[in-house]
Parts: C-alpha cells; structure tokens; sequence
C-alpha cells in the first residue's frame, strides 16, 4: 500500500511545475533563468565559468546577463579575483549608461534583485563599492512600474544591501503569487527575515490547497513556475518535519529549552494565602528528565520512550533516558554540578556509546542534552566539551549544553527551599 504521505499527494502537481520550468527555461531572459537557480540550489560547478560568459554577454545583452551573473555570485564558493573585478566593470558600466537605459530596472524586480545579490557578495569580500550600492538602492525605493507580485523582490534587494528592514511590512496574502514568492525568498535569505512577522499558519494552509487547485502556470513563465514549485516543495517539506520531525529538528527542540526556561516558576512570595510559594526546583537528572519529557512528547508521541533497558553484556544493562524509535535515536541526558563533572561526564558518554549501539537496528545515532547546575558556570568550558564528545564517535549527531535559570538558587542554598 502506497502511504499517503505529502510528497505523494503533492507529486503530479510538482512533476507538471518541473516540466512547465523545464520547457520555459529555453526561452526564459538571463535575469530569470539566474533566479530560478537561485531558487532551486547552490550554484553549480562550473559557477566561474558561466559568470564569466555571462559578463562577456553583458556587453550585448546588457542588464538581464549582469543580473544572471548577480545570482550566481551570491551562490557561489570561493571565486578568482578577476571574476569580481569583471562584475564590478559592468556594473560600472550600466550606471555610466544614458538614463533610458537603467530605467529598465525600474521595471524589473528580479533583474534589480540579482544586481544586488552580486553586489552583496563584492561588499562580503571587502571590495569598495559604495557608490553602486547607493545607486541601486535609489533605484529600488524610487517608483516601480514591474508586476506587483515580484515587488517583494524589490524590498530584498535593498535590504541585502542596507538592512534597513523594509521586510517587516506584511506581503498581501490574497495575491496568491506574491505570497508564494516571499515564502520562497524567505527560505534562500532567511536572515534578511529576522525582523519580519512569520506568515499566518491559515495563509500557509490556503497556499497550500491553491497549489494544487489553481490554473498551474504555462509555458513561457519560468519565475512563476519556479516559484510555485520552490513555494510547494517548502511547504511539503514543513509538512513532513511536522509529521516526522528529523534529528535536525530534534537537536533544534533541545537548543530551544534554553529559552523555554525564561518563564521558570520561582515564586517569592505565595500567591494565595495558606499556600506555600510555587517553586519548580530542578536538582537532578531525574527533574530535567520529567522536563525534556514535556517538551518531546507533543512532538513525537507514541515514537519516545523513556528510561528503558536496552540488552546488556556481562552484569551490566545499560538504561537509556530517551529514545525516539522512528529516528532510532537516543537522548543521553547528563548534569554538570561542578567543574570536575565535565570529565567525568565525557568518559561517562564514552562508556555508554558502546553499550547503547550495540543493536543498531534499534538505535543508531545519539543526541546529549548536558544541563548545566554549576553554581560557577564555566560556559568557556562548554564548546571543548562538544568537541570532546562529538570526536569520540560519529554517531554522536549533536551536544546541546544549556545552563539552569537564574532565578533558581545555588545549590548549597536549597537546602531551605
């Protein structure tokens, strides 16, 4: 029986957006067929060369092969020094042009987006190119007269280069392909959405059932059909996660307690009376245990087990803390209460390794979740820590340290609590 999974019900829909990108791609301009690569991945091996066929082109075809080379700078690994220096000159070279000819740019969100792809990467690389900068940016907040739907676009080129959030103002949901170009850029430049407000989970959910009923796009628009097919896969990939998160996002969860323990209840005062003050001590491995369950278990249910037996050798049955069995991963949960802990708890890891992998087809892989109650923290200690676990088995996937909240007392103080 075929499991009626995301991928398989969204698959005829992404195979007709493949093909209708495919056929497009041909005729497509230089511009689009620059950010429909950037959409899709990184740059391809032979990223250097097509830049430099592309800056040659520029010379004729002018600012769509500029915008194409723009793309793939942003995506590329590390670049000669004369394929720079070959963007910068025909940058220069556009803004040296009679007014007419930079007003295409006015008109065309994607071309202007790869330019300032291009010149974000010159700006990483230390080059001086201040003045084009500030050009481009002219160009981007003055008028537009491109499709609304790309003006989002617009908004990151600028922000790539000055970051003064023009992001935060919220894209119109009811346009359909506007709302699906801004979840796409928001998964290429996560960082340029730091300050932006998250898309609403029923406008992500109308996204969704319109890519699948909605007119696809035909042949001949490769920006529309890249981006609805980036737009679907996104949202087929949260949905899995969701369904069955992987150890990425298990490692995330853990990363995320040390925020969750900013509303930790330490009451000085009762809040009724008679009542004594409610006070949520965690003293030891077992308290943060009866923690972390709480954080897991609404994301992955009946697949997490805790504290169970796992076959042993000799006299020794090793008990594992957590273990989520659709990931064959277990969460090995350890407590620092003092400086000289933080041997003990390598070799500790160590010992255990052995032991818990013993049966690989139930477990495979670890995640550490290190608390730490020292009550001198010693977090410059932390990241050699990682290291030293992380080296001693590569089935070791993450070392996740989080320190204990500071409204909770010294330990040589909790004797009165």
């Amino acid at each position: 029986m075929v499991p009626l999974t995301p991928t398989f019900l969204l698959a005829p829909r992404l195979a007709e957006l493949r093909t209708v990108a495919a056929m497009s791609e041909p005729s497509a301009g230089a511009a689009s067929r620059g950010f429909a690569r950037r959409l899709q991945g990184a740059a391809p091996d032979d990223a250097p060369a097509l830049i430099e066929q592309a800056l040659a082109d520029a010379a004729y075809g002018g600012i769509p092969d500029v915008a194409f080379a723009g793309f793939l700078l942003g995506a590329a690994g590390p670049l000669p020094e004369t394929v720079l220096d070959g963007f910068l000159s025909a940058v220069e070279r556009i803004r040296g042009r009679p007014k007419a000819g930079r007003d295409q740019l006015v008109g065309d969100d994607i071309a202007l987006l790869g330019i300032a792809e291009g010149l974000s990467r010159l700006m990483a690389e230390g080059r001086a190119v201040a003045d084009a900068v500030a050009w481009l940016i002219a160009i981007a907040d003055g008028p537009a007269s491109g499709p609304d739907w790309t003006r989002r676009a617009r908004a990151l080129a600028a922000d790539r280069l000055d970051r003064r959030g023009r992001l935060r103002a919220d894209v119109e949901t009811d346009d359909f392909d506007a709302f699906a170009l801004d979840l796409c850029l928001r998964r290429v430049w996560p960082a340029c959405f730091h300050s932006a407000g998250h898309p609403a989970r029923a406008a992500q959910q109308s996204l969704f059932a319109r890519l699948l009923s909605e007119p696809c796009p035909i042949a001949g628009e490769l920006e529309r059909s890249v981006v609805w097919l980036v737009a679907a896969n996104a949202l087929v990939q949260a949905a899995v996660l969701e369904l069955v998160p992987d150890v990425d996002r298990v490692v995330d969860l853990l990363e995320r307690t040390q925020g969750a323990l900013k509303r930790w209840v330490w009451d000085e005062r009762a809040s009724r009376r008679d009542a004594a003050p409610a006070r949520w001590l965690i003293d030891s491995e077992a308290h943060v245990q009866a923690f972390l369950w709480a954080m897991l278990y609404p994301a992955f249910g009946d697949q997490l087990r805790d504290e169970q037996y796992l076959p042993g050798f000799g006299l020794k049955q090793p008990r594992y803390d957590f273990g989520i069995l659709n990931l064959k991963l277990i969460i090995e949960v350890k407590m620092l209460r003092a400086s000289t802990d933080f041997r003990a708890i390598e070799e500790q890891i160590a010992g255990d390794i052995g032991l818990y992998f013993s049966d690989p087809a139930r477990f495979d892989q670890m995640v550490v979740y290190i608390y730490d109650d020292c009550d001198a923290p010693r977090p410059e200690r932390h990241d050699s820590l990682r290291t030293a676990i992380l080296q001693r088995d590569a089935r070791v996937k993450a070392v996740v340290i989080v320190r204990r909240p500071g409204m909770l007392p010294d330990r040589h103080q909790r004797g009165s609590v």
